[in-house]
Formats: C-alpha cells, structure tokens, sequence
C-alpha cells in the first residue's frame, strides 16, 4: 500500500491559503446575493415586449373547407410586470390556445353561404383575447394585423374507381374476364377546386403472381389530398379459369368489291389459333370472327399479293392467331348472260 505523501496534505491545510480560499467563497456569495437582488428588482418592473401565442383554430364552417394556411402562432405585444411576464410564458410554454373562428367572426362564415373569403383585422378581437390573458398582462396588439380565411364550398359526386391490380398466372391458367369491383364508384366530397381536377379514384396497387383459382381481396383506395371518401375500401375479384388451345377455319371475305369484277382468292380461309376458358370453348363459332381483305388495295401493276386483316373475335378469347397473313388473288370480270 503507497504511503500518503504528508508533504501534500500539509499543503491543504496551510494557513494562507485556507484565507484565500475563504475570500473567494465570500466574494460569490455576494455577487451571488446581489444577482438575486437584481433579478428580483428587475421582475418587479413594468416591460414593454412581444410572446408567443400558439393557436389551434377550432369552430371552422361545417358547409366549406379551408383552402390556404393560417399561421400557427400569433405575436402579442403585451405590457406587464416581469413576475407576470415569466409566469406566463412557463404556463403556456407547452400549450396551443383554440381559437374559436366562429366567435370571433361572429359565425359570418357559417351563416351566409356566399362568403368565401374573410378578412380578420386582430385589433377588433384585442378585447375578446385580453379576457383570455391573465389579468395582470395588458394586451396592446396582435400580430399579424390581418388573418385571413379562404374557403371554398365543399361539394360531392360520384368518381369512378380504377382497379390496380397486376397479375400473373399459373401454366393453362388466364384471366376469365375483367376484373370486378364491389362497387364501381364511390361518393366524394370535397372543395371544387379539387373536386373538378379527380376524373377517377385509383385503389392501392395488388400484385398477385402464380394465379390458379379466382382471387377476392380488399383494398384500400388511394387517398386524395382534401378529399373525403365515403367508403375508404373496395373488394376485388379477379376471375381466374383454366384455358385450353383451340382453332379454326374461318373463310375470307372481300370488302369494297366493285359489282362488275370478282376476286379469286388463294387461299380462301385462313387458320385462326386462340385461348378459351373452359366455360367457354364450346362457344366459339366461325360466325363470331371477321376475316377480310380490301378490294382497294389491289394494284393492276405489280404485286397480286393482299394483307388479311382479322377485323373482329369474341372478347372471351385472347393470344388470337391467324396464318396466313397475306394472299394471292386473281381479278375476273363478272359475264352476264
């Protein structure tokens, strides 16, 4: 164990400087006390100075919506002793004051429906707000001198919703149909100003993969910025069935064909591929699909070649296919006997 140097501890107790150090402590004290003194002389003054008055608007219009900001604090220039001064600000340091809109524009707003914008000039409200403040703190103004409220009538229709649903699907499984929604439209209400500009309402994205059976899920639809819903989700239904491979011949018909000419076609038909749900492959028919060339592209010179055009095929078939494309004809000249 080390030996205590008594050297040091001697030193601690030497006699100047425990006198020294007794000065020091006597001379804080003392500006310590006066500072004190002077703190208490100086709230005990009468000041002329600005707070902060934070403001939570309440008692807006029910029949419009606000359209711009409102400041969020006023500035009050008040006059008042120190004490009440400190005493007030540590009071409402952590505080938001409502601000009853309706009261002090004596409910102008909400009464006459043609008023859209109002102007506030604050040195008409000093009263109102001075019964607010303690007693001891005399309000002289409020800053901004003008507040002012834009609204705009709140009006509803209908929008139509928009599904956005990206799907993939199994090996012979397709889409059977169009994606269904619950409900296609859903009411909103709103400012005008937005209201006009919102041709559609848009649910949140859904990707399914690997699709083998019918899906039903329910969605939230996008919210719009100003805009109330009246119902904030919708169930989708995406119709899913296993589809086979078919074909068939479908014969070739000539539009524009003059009365006077024939037109030999090679081929005659063409082969037509597609995909048909289950439900549905017994329901093709040659009569549903339009196969035609266009007399107006034949040429007296050059290539007897014409493009087939495929004009028409039922919605319940899709990856349609045709081959050929592209036939030989041959123009004759009708005899009349």
């Amino acid at each position: 164990m080390a030996i205590p140097d008594l050297s040091k501890i001697k030193e601690l107790f030497d006699t100047e400087k425990i006198a020294s150090n007794k000065k020091l402590l006597v001379y804080v004290f003392f500006v310590g006390i006066a500072t004190i003194f002077w703190f208490l002389n100086a709230l005990g003054k009468e000041y002329t100075t600005t707070v902060n008055y934070p403001v939570q608007y309440i008692n807006l219009p029910q029949n419009k919506v606000l359209t711009n900001k409102l400041p969020q604090q006023l500035t009050l220039k008040v006059n008042a002793y120190g004490f009440d001064l400190i005493r007030y600000k540590l009071s409402t340091a952590f505080l938001s004051n409502p601000f009853d809109v309706g009261f002090y524009t004596n409910n102008r707003m909400r009464n006459n429906k043609s008023i859209r914008n109002y102007s506030l000039v604050t040195s008409q409200i000093v009263p109102q707000f001075e019964r607010d403040l303690s007693s001891s703190i005399q309000l002289i103004s409020i800053l901004p001198d003008t507040i002012l409220f834009e609204f705009s009538p709140i009006l509803e229709k209908k929008i139509p919703i928009k599904s956005n649903v990206s799907s993939s699907f199994e090996q012979q499984f397709m889409l059977d149909g169009a994606v269904f929604l619950e409900f296609d439209s859903v009411l909103v209400k709103g400012p005008s100003s937005i209201l006009d500009s919102v041709h559609f309402v848009e649910t949140e994205e859904l990707i399914l993969t690997n699709l083998n059976k019918t899906v039903r899920k329910t969605v939230n639809l996008k919210k719009v910025e100003g805009l109330e819903f009246d119902q904030v989700k919708v169930k989708i239904t995406v119709p899913v069935e296993q589809f086979t491979e078919e074909k068939i011949t479908i014969p070739i018909k000539v539009s524009n064909l003059p009365d006077s000419l024939l037109l030999r076609l090679f081929p005659g038909d063409v082969k037509v591929s597609y995909f048909v749900g289950f439900k549905k492959h017994g329901k093709v028919s040659a009569d549903l699909f339009d196969v035609r060339v266009d007399y107006k592209e034949t040429s007296d010179e050059g290539s007897n070649k014409l493009k087939i055009d495929l004009l028409r095929y039922p919605g319940f078939v899709t990856n349609v296919r045709f081959y050929p494309q592209e036939l030989t004809y041959l123009k004759e000249k009708k005899t009349f006997q």
